[in-house]
């Protein structure tokens, strides 16, 4: 008999689990050691974010156990209302009477204790009903009026309303997880490229319409021809790399969170991994997201059917996308985007959300067929 819930089956994928909860680890220690100072001087508690932290990753913890005991398939059946639900979180937040605006985005809902972000809950939300409809339609044959239009508008619509916020750096992370899907769907290729080069002229337009992002891409160019303005977070965060070098200054010991790296906590704090732990502890980050994210596909390789490998596919793929980006962002090799590292930045709405995710991929690593 069909049941929602799969407590028996315990197959569950310890090198995710493991390199998921090294992450965390890593995380308790440089929230701590990187929002101390801050905290107490502007709420006189020292543990003031980490005391937060931990309220969010036991909610986060508990949110990733009970979805991995969920028989996944039965998201098939509330896949629609979830994605409604996204639609409706990311039209509220646009109202001023509800959205908290922060350094001229409106991203946050301001539910008084805590603030919520829907972009990181929502692209979960995406993923959940894409892996329904592509896996649904699998067999069908496919036409650009019949299969194509309606994943643009389902996709666009999330895209749009959260470029309104603005949230550039999620609608291009939401702009390639659709074409990844598109392509292990096996859309027809044609599609996927107009797909591609749509999507290149439309994120061109929307950097050359804004200054600030075209401040973004200059500072990215050459961050030391303006090191005191537009391209201080990125020479900062050079500097936090260099003082620490192989073996770091020591946990709790570096000098860029003393208000020389801004949002030291939050987008850049693989910056002060890099300052305190150093090239090792750098490189232990890396490849603790590389155990994760190569056992992710491969449970998603793995899964009993489309909708289980569309799925966990997905939820890694938006993990692997949104830690790639928030890295190369602190070596410079990619604008700043205003995005947190998975499961080490401080943010509520992030690590609960990436662990319900976990929990996804964990449900559907219980019934993977070797």
């Amino acid at each position: 008999m069909f049941s929602v819930f799969d407590i028996k089956n315990t197959r569950i994928d310890l090198y995710i689990l493991l390199s998921v909860l090294y992450l965390i680890s890593v995380g308790l220690l440089m929230v701590y050691s990187t929002s101390s100072i801050y905290a107490l001087d502007k709420f006189n508690d020292s543990s003031y974010y980490l005391k937060r932290h931990l309220l969010f990753l036991g909610a986060g913890l508990l949110v990733m156990t009970v979805v991995a005991n969920i028989n996944y398939t039965a998201l098939k059946k509330i896949a629609f209302f979830l994605y409604f639900a996204g639609l409706i979180f990311l039209v509220l937040v646009l109202f001023p009477q509800i959205g908290k605006e922060v350094g001229g985005a409106r991203r946050w809902i301001d539910l008084g204790l805590f603030s919520f972000q829907p972009t990181e809950v929502t692209k979960y939300f995406l993923v959940v009903y894409l892996a329904h409809l592509f896996s649904k339609n699998r067999e069908k044959p496919q036409s650009f009026s019949g299969t194509i239009v309606p994943y643009l508008i389902i996709t666009g619509l999330y895209i749009v309303l959260m470029m309104m916020q603005p949230d550039f750096g999620m609608v291009v992370i939401l702009i390639t997880l659709f074409g990844c899907m598109m392509f292990i769907a096996e859309i027809n290729f044609k599609y996927i490229f107009g797909l591609g080069f749509t999507s290149v002229l439309f994120m061109g337009f929307a950097v050359m319409s804004a200054d600030y992002r075209m401040n973004r891409i200059f500072s990215f160019i050459d961050p030391w021809k303006d090191p005191l303005g537009q391209g201080y977070q990125t020479v900062q965060s050079f500097v936090a790399f260099c003082l620490g070098g192989l073996t770091g200054s020591g946990l709790g010991e570096g000098t860029q969170k003393l208000y020389y790296l801004p949002q030291v906590h939050t987008d850049f704090i693989f910056s002060l991994i890099g300052e305190e732990l150093g090239f090792i502890g750098v490189l232990s980050v890396i490849i603790a997201f590389i155990v994760l994210i190569v056992r992710g596909f491969k449970t998603a390789a793995n899964a009993p059917d489309f909708f289980g490998f569309f799925l966990a596919f997905g939820c890694i793929l938006l993990i692997a996308l949104q830690a790639s980006i928030n890295m190369a962002v602190s070596v410079g090799v990619f604008p700043t985007k205003g995005l947190t590292l998975p499961f080490i930045s401080y943010g509520g709405s992030s690590l609960m959300s990436s662990l319900g995710a976990i929990g996804l991929v964990l449900s559907v690593s219980k019934k993977r067929v070797t």
